[in-house]
């Protein structure tokens, strides 16, 4: 009962946020900060108590899906929160916090029982897990910068007033931002699969092998995607693509085969 009022609080409030935002979304003053900081903080603390009281329960350890997106999603709402005290993040901030809400008010009806009784990780693997999971999030956020890139950049084509006088950030400076964070995630992805290949021995078992394919792949698109960028000025819509498709490989690598087992065959 404790973790579903704490899930329904959380979410009420990354609700009231959103519509914040959304509601003064072509407004040139933008929405007030102190206003959104405030509903979000609150969230956030919610959030936290929410996956505390998961996680760590009577019996164990509960490191199922639902509580590593659980996590993961917390890690991104604390990131684009952060960034957006600095740099505007107006279309990411309904984006991460409406998901947010999402997934909180769906998580009690997840079924969700992976108990560790005792919970001993070796340091190789926790350092594979630690670089996997934060390449993940700043790779997702990286694929938020290009949502909102397209957005700006589609707007602008049509030369839409609203969005040359809002407070949305400026088309370059969104794809600047996006590349920075594409270097740091798929540097970050680069050393969680050596973590893998160095400290574990079963990265092409037979249970783990589609994770380990998928992964190799979104990380050669990442790679190729940096690269010609780089050295050959690479954008627009054909690089968001392979962003995009690089990150739901990633995902389903991360997600998609403890989700089917865990929730839809009931395997825990």
């Amino acid at each position: 009962m404790l973790i579903i009022s704490l899930s329904v609080i959380a979410s009420l409030f990354y609700i009231m946020a959103t519509s914040h935002v959304l509601s003064r979304l072509f407004d040139k003053q933008g929405p007030s900060q102190k206003k959104t900081l405030i509903l979000s903080t609150i969230a956030i603390l919610a959030h936290l108590l929410v996956l505390v009281n998961s996680v760590f329960t009577q019996q164990g350890q509960d490191l199922s899906t639902v509580n590593v997106a659980l996590l993961t999603c917390w890690i991104i709402v604390v990131c684009v929160t952060t960034v957006s005290l600095r740099f505007p993040a107006t279309l990411l901030l309904p984006v991460v916090y409406g998901f947010a809400a999402l997934l909180l008010l769906a998580s009690p009806l997840i079924p969700h029982h992976i108990i560790l009784q005792n919970l001993h990780v070796e340091i190789g693997l926790l350092i594979h897990i630690s670089l996997s999971l934060l390449a993940y999030c700043v790779l997702i956020i990286s694929t938020l910068y290009a949502v909102q890139f397209i957005f700006i950049d589609k707007r602008l084509k049509q030369r839409d007033l609203a969005i040359m006088t809002s407070h949305l950030p400026p088309l370059m400076q969104v794809e600047k931002q996006l590349y920075q964070l594409l270097f740091v995630g798929t540097g970050l992805l680069t050393l969680a699969l050596a973590a893998g290949f160095i400290f574990l021995d079963g990265m092409f078992a037979k249970e783990a092998i589609h994770k380990t394919v998928l992964s190799i792949v979104a990380w050669s698109i990442y790679v190729t995607v940096s690269i010609g960028h780089h050295k050959f000025g690479w954008r627009g819509k054909p690089v968001v693509i392979a962003i995009f498709t690089a990150s739901a490989m990633v995902t389903l690598a991360y997600f998609g085969s403890r989700f089917i087992q865990e929730v839809i065959l009931g395997k825990f």
